[in-house]
C-alpha cells in the first residue's frame, strides 16, 4: 500500500493532518489520471494506458485521480474512459488550475482513501505541489543547478519567522553557520519551528522579496526547513544573487 494511502487512512482515523495529507499526495510517484488530463501536463508519452471504457470521462468539471491500481480497479466498470500512468504528484499538482475544477483522488472506492479538493483550494494544491518540487530540488541541488535556482527563483511562498523586534528568526550553529536565516517553503515546515518559538509571527514573501531582505538582516546563511519534515538544506547567504542576480 502506499504512502499515500496509508496517510489518508491515518487521517480518516484522526491521527493524520491535513498538512500530512497533503504532503503525502503532492509526494506520490506515479497517479494514475485521465487521459484527457495529458495535453494539460504538456506530454503524450506514459508507461501505461488502462482503458475502463471506449468512451466516456470523468464528469465536467471533475479530475478524478487514482493514486493505485488498486483503487483504480473499484471503478473499472464504470464509463470513465482510459488512465494513464505514472505521473508524479509534483507534475499533477504543479498542474492544478481552478479551472479545471474540483479534484477527486480516489473516488468511487472506500471513504477512507478518498480525497476532494473544491475549486477555492486548487490553488493551495498547487502550491503543495511546487513546494516539494522546490524541496526536491533543495535536497540534491548538484543535479540540476539552473532547476534549482528557478525553481527559487519563481516560488512565491516562503515564510520566515520574525521577532517582536523586527529581527528574523534564525538557526543559530547549524549547517556550519553561525546565524543562519530559517526559510521554510510549507505551512508544515514553519508551524512545527514557530511552536517552539513563543513570540514569533510570521511573514509571507515571494522570492524577490525574500532575497532583497536577507542580506540586510544580520545573518550569514540560509537554512531551509531546519526541522522538516521535508528535506532541510543549508546554503550560504549569496545564494540569493545566484537566483535573483541581485548586486
Amino acid at each position: 500500500m502506499s504512502t499515500a494511502l496509508t496517510t489518508l487512512e491515518r487521517f480518516a482515523a484522526k491521527q493524520a493532518s491535513t498538512h500530512e495529507v497533503m504532503r503525502a499526495l503532492a509526494s506520490h510517484p506515479a497517479y494514475f489520471v485521465p487521459i484527457g488530463f495529458a495535453p494539460v501536463l504538456g506530454r503524450n508519452q506514459f508507461d501505461r494506458i488502462v482503458m475502463l471504457s471506449e468512451k466516456g470521462g470523468p464528469p465536467q468539471g471533475e479530475l478524478y485521480v487514482f493514486t493505485d491500481e488498486s483503487c483504480l480497479d473499484l471503478v473499472a466498470k464504470q464509463p470513465l474512459g482510459s488512465f494513464v500512468t505514472p505521473v508524479s504528484g509534483i507534475e499533477l499538482f504543479c498542474a492544478l488550475e481552478p479551472k479545471l475544477g474540483k479534484l477527486k483522488v480516489n473516488p468511487g472506492g472506500t471513504l477512507p482513501h478518498f480525497w476532494f479538493v473544491g475549486t477555492e483550494a486548487l490553488p493551495l494544491a498547487r502550491l503543495w505541489g511546487r513546494a516539494v518540487r522546490l524541496e526536491t530540488l533543495l535536497a540534491t541541488p548538484s543535479k540540476s543547478k539552473e532547476g534549482l535556482h528557478a525553481a527559487l527563483r519563481t516560488f512565491e511562498a516562503y515564510t520566515i519567522l520574525v521577532h517582536p523586534n523586527d529581527a528574523v528568526a534564525t538557526a543559530q550553529g547549524m549547517g556550519g553557520f553561525k546565524n543562519p536565516a530559517m526559510v521554510f517553503t510549507s505551512p508544515d515546515s514553519f508551524e512545527r519551528v514557530q511552536a517552539q518559538a513563543p513570540g514569533t509571527r510570521t511573514a509571507h514573501l515571494d522570492a524577490k522579496a525574500l532575497f532583497e531582505l536577507l542580506p540586510r538582516a544580520g545573518v550569514d546563511g540560509i537554512v531551509f526547513n531546519p526541522m522538516g519534515p521535508g528535506p532541510s538544506a543549508f546554503f550560504p547567504l549569496n545564494l540569493g544573487v545566484s537566483v535573483m542576480q541581485l548586486s
